[in-house]
């Protein structure tokens, strides 16, 4: 985002626009949409929990809430956790894999940030013990609220390593002092890298040195300028938003891949950045807004400096965007604003300023035509006039031009061979929102969270795929004895020949059983569980049928 959610904490404080006019709606059939809860002010992500079932939302100054939905009634949220308990001040990034919740972010002194990426494993009391996976030295910080932080994060579906995005300390690659305490800094080495590390790594200590860094092994890739929101497809292939900064330079979706240079600052949403190639005339750039933080505060001054392209460094380029929605964009000569798809033409990727969020990505195809397999995600900024300002926006201007944007996309990839990279198409299929930060989606629901005062957490409802012409794919499903003492049998029925998976876990999310490579007929089939050697108690399993999934518990009892 452009002004970062630490900033969004000193807006939220501030009193609410009315947005009565606004309700969250859909565009399209076959969705539903309602509010599920009022959250706290400052939301910054949220995710779910598959084994205990319940959702959790991050607030930025490090408060982890967790989400009650009933059979029946209202929603509500209990504070669960606190900055005291795992240590991050200032929080961008959090995912659960097996119940144990993993969280980045920052702690920001007066002239240097320190990040840290932990985890917390469940107890069965529900609190968690906290260990450091990573943490930084300090780096050099910047002002006013310009540092982007360790702020995305991700798991690979194999659960073998998890990936932390650490953004820009700049707004356009720009010189930031910090009051004179960083003279002529502008990026450093801790900043526009993405990090991966082992998932069960401990104590990591990161070199603010740009040599022993890179050769750390931990340097996944360079150039993002603030991959706040990441999701892989079902080939695992991971996806990652990226947006601009003050200048009418597109917002970006990209293909991440290992080793590779995404650009910044050299480089943003297809465009060269001026800022690098002196002489610099900024009044004479038609994509700088001169009611901009950045034009007014002089950040767009031709300083010399900036750093040559590393040699050797091939730019990998953002996803094309063919439209039909949200690719409109300024032509650099004449200063109209266009749109690529009524050109038959593309923009990479997004309207500027829409600052792209909340990125998810159907993987396991539980949604139904034409939604498959697709991705989704949410647009932060309001949309405005052709001046770029919009009464909606906290801070007035710049944001998003024509482009109607408080909007969830749907995001059909396609991959071209002639460019090794993919295309996508773009739909609006849900409007309203008002300062949307993240979403998760969770089977056919995807929850989108705002960050705004009085801000909501909405429940998006999608149609459900279903291969068997809406038939229930488990039909029968016993599981006996219930409570057991050693063993267990789960035996089923199916409409058709199908794969299928049991899962199960322990209250503390540990996984004890896993099934592999198991298909069943019509006939019905039986999977037996010994439990001689778990300890007794609750546990839960995951039962899935293609794409149906039946989620109980069972009790282990002393015999």
């Amino acid at each position: 985002m452009k002004y970062l959610i630490n900033l969004l904490i000193v807006i939220t404080c501030c009193a609410y626009t009315d947005l009565s006019a606004q309700r969250v709606h859909a565009l399209v059939p076959n969705i539903q949409v309602d509010s599920l809860l009022q959250a706290k002010n400052g939301a910054s992500k949220i995710a779910y929990d598959q084994v205990r079932g319940h959702l959790y939302y991050s607030i930025s100054n490090g408060d982890i809430y967790e989400v009650y939905i009933p059979g029946s009634g209202n929603a509500s949220d209990t504070l669960r956790y606190t900055s005291t308990d795992h240590g991050i001040t200032m929080v961008q990034g959090m995912i659960i894999r097996d119940s144990v919740m993993y969280l980045c972010g920052n702690q920001w002194l007066a002239t240097t940030g320190i990040g840290k990426v932990v985890k917390g494993k469940l107890q069965p009391n529900g609190s968690r013990v906290w260990t450091a996976i990573a943490t930084s030295q300090p780096y050099p910080s910047s002002e006013p609220w310009g540092d982007h932080g360790f702020a995305g994060v991700t798991i690979d579906p194999a659960g073998t390593y998890i990936f932390v995005s650490s953004g820009a300390r700049t707004h356009l690659g720009e010189i930031r002092t910090n009051s004179g305490a960083w003279p002529n800094k502008r990026e450093v080495p801790m900043t526009c890298r993405m990090f991966r590390f082992p998932i069960n790594a401990t104590n990591i200590i990161l070199p603010n040195d740009s040599v022993a860094l890179d050769a750390s092994g931990y340097v996944y890739l360079w150039g993002n300028r603030n991959a706040y929101s990441m999701a892989w497809d079902a080939n695992s292939n991971l996806f990652a938003i990226d947006n601009a900064g003050e200048r009418d330079d597109p917002e970006e979706l990209n293909w991440l891949r290992p080793n590779r240079h995404y650009g910044y600052p050299w480089r943003m949403g297809g465009n060269t950045n001026p800022l690098a190639h002196s002489p610099y005339d900024v009044s004479q750039d038609l994509l700088v807004n001169h009611n901009s933080s950045g034009y007014i505060n002089g950040w767009f001054a031709d300083n010399p400096g900036f750093a040559a392209v590393p040699p050797g460094t091939t730019f990998t380029e953002p996803i094309r965007n063919y439209g039909p929605d949200a690719d409109f964009f300024k032509d650099s000569v004449t200063g109209t604003i266009k749109n690529a798809s009524d050109l038959g033409s593309y923009i990479s990727s997004f309207t500027p300023h829409r600052s792209p969020l909340g990125l998810v990505i159907d993987k396991d195809s539980l949604l139904d035509t034409p939604y498959r397999g697709d991705a989704f995600l949410t647009s932060f900024m309001p949309g405005g006039d052709s001046s770029g300002f919009s009464s909606l926006s906290p801070w007035g201007g710049p944001v998003c031009y024509v482009d109607p944007v408080r909007d969830l996309l749907h995001v059909k990839l396609t991959y071209n061979s002639s460019i090794d990279n993919y295309t996508m198409n773009v739909y609006r299929i849900v409007e309203g929102f008002y300062l949307p930060t993240d979403a998760t989606l969770v089977g056919n629901v995807l929850y989108v969270i705002e960050n705004a005062n009085a801000g909501e957490i909405w429940r998006i409802t999608m149609p459900n795929y279903s291969s068997l012409n809406n038939l229930e794919k488990i039909t029968e499903m016993k599981v006996y004895p219930n409570p057991g003492s050693g063993e267990v049998d789960f035996k089923f029925k199916l409409p058709a020949s199908l794969d299928v998976q049991l899962s199960i876990y322990d209250v503390r999310g540990r996984k004890v059983f896993e099934t592999t490579d198991f298909t069943a007929d019509p006939k019905g089939g039986t999977i037996h569980v010994e439990m001689n050697d778990w300890a007794d108690g609750v546990y839960v399993y995951k039962f899935k049928a293609d794409a149906e999934m039946s989620v109980g518990k069972i009790i282990k009892a002393g015999k």
